[in-house]
């Protein structure tokens, strides 16, 4: 599951370049086969391979924003037309590889994402290009915590209250 960081909530492809990234997000279909990890099929005959989530043949879907929805995120257009990518909450596919196709046209901003395993990671797109941070998380040190010290603390609070209102 993945959420923006960004004051908007939203990447953003603007109009006149849906057209490119629909180019670039297509040459995806011509991958070496054993880089698209969704699954493959045979039956006797030269297997085929497709990209996690998507369809095997992905020129089905008809532009930038099909495939966008395709891969799990929430799409609309704005008011100048441009492509608003926002929300995430699907199983976690081959999603990067169609945002790095894509990154010479999606506009500077940052994605954040939260995996089912408590990873973080964040996507930055900057001067047409995808960078990937992984995030770190610390903790100070442990210090025991009892029902005795918790109640305790709970009275404190509630007659810290009870007193600024006894005083009115």
């Amino acid at each position: 599951m993945g959420y923006y960081v960004n004051g908007n909530g939203q990447l953003r492809i603007k109009k006149e370049n849906l057209a490119a990234a629909y180019d670039a997000l297509m040459a995806l279909q011509d991958a070496p086969p054993k880089a698209k990890r969704g699954g493959s099929s045979g039956g006797g005959e030269a297997p085929r391979f497709w990209y996690s989530w998507m369809p095997e043949d992905l020129r089905t879907l008809p532009d930038t924003k099909a495939v966008f929805a395709e891969l799990g995120f929430e799409v609309s257009d704005d008011e100048n037309g441009d492509l608003l990518i926002s929300c995430y909450d699907n199983k976690t596919g081959q999603e990067d590889v169609f945002f790095a196709a894509a990154a010479p046209f999606i506009e500077d901003d940052e994605y954040e994402w939260t995996g089912e395993d408590g990873a973080f990671w964040l996507w930055k797109f900057e001067d047409g290009k995808m960078y990937v941070r992984h995030g770190y998380r610390g903790y100070g040190e442990g210090e025991e915590v009892s029902v005795a010290d918790l109640h305790a603390q709970q009275v404190a609070m509630v007659e810290r209250i009870d007193a600024m209102f006894a005083k009115k």
